[in-house]
């Protein structure tokens, strides 16, 4: 199905009529992840899928919601166009977040080799990959509710470890996302307890690195395009 067809749809079901809408909304469709790990229970693993497709339907129902909103009087202390430009940044980066964390784990034949783009970046980013790692474990254990990501800042023309809060905190602009940890208590509190080492060393075990070599690949082209 395509995004008009998604678009309309959505919008027939919140009672919108279509002549007054701007026609700019967003349509997202949840993607399937098949997720064969045994570090996280069928349990988890359903809950977390069923959390990413709700993000998908609030991200869709905001979108639509912000074709029909009320600009003329926005306002930055209480309008209904002010609480949905919000609600569409925290479900937006929800969906897109979601959908690289369940991309890049539970691949059960992980290996990364050291001529891997991703090695080579690693390496010269952070000394050493073994530097990486420890750096980006530490960054997922001070992560609250939230998320840990390696992302390539386009402003400081080099990879580095970021640690984002809910889904819309502590986020810093110019950064293309290639390695992403969810931190939410959802994603490892009925497994793992406490033990946010433990969860994150796990996952780490099974990182998916061939996606991540070919996000490394685009981030690398962003790199030269941005020269």
């Amino acid at each position: 199905m395509n995004s008009k067809k998604l678009n309309k749809i959505i919008r027939n079901s919140l009672g919108f009529d279509d002549k007054k809408i701007l026609d700019e909304s967003i349509a997202a469709s949840s993607k399937p992840f098949n997720l064969n790990t045994e570090l996280l229970t069928a349990e988890t693993k359903n809950t977390h899928l069923q959390l990413y497709k709700s993000y998908v339907e609030a991200l869709n129902s905001v979108s639509a919601k912000l074709d029909v909103a009320d600009r003329a009087n926005a306002n930055n202390l209480n309008s209904e166009f002010r609480n949905l430009k919000i609600n569409e940044t925290y479900n937006l980066n929800a969906v897109y977040l979601h959908e690289l964390y369940l991309a890049n784990i539970s691949d059960v034949n992980s290996e990364l080799t050291m001529d891997s783009l991703t090695y080579m970046r690693l390496q010269r980013d952070f000394g050493t990959f073994d530097d990486w790692q420890k750096d980006f474990i530490a960054t997922c254990l001070v992560s609250k509710n939230g998320w840990a990501c390696t992302v390539y800042s386009t402003f400081l023309q080099r990879y580095i470890n970021v640690a984002v809060d809910l889904h819309d905190q502590n986020v810093l602009f110019g950064l293309y996302p290639v390695i992403v940890i969810d931190m939410w208590e959802h994603a490892y509190f009925k497994d793992y307890l406490n033990n946010k080492k433990a969860y994150v060393t796990n996952m780490m075990r099974e990182i998916d690195w061939q996606i991540i070599e070919n996000r490394f690949k685009r981030s690398d082209g962003i790199a030269k395009a941005l020269e």
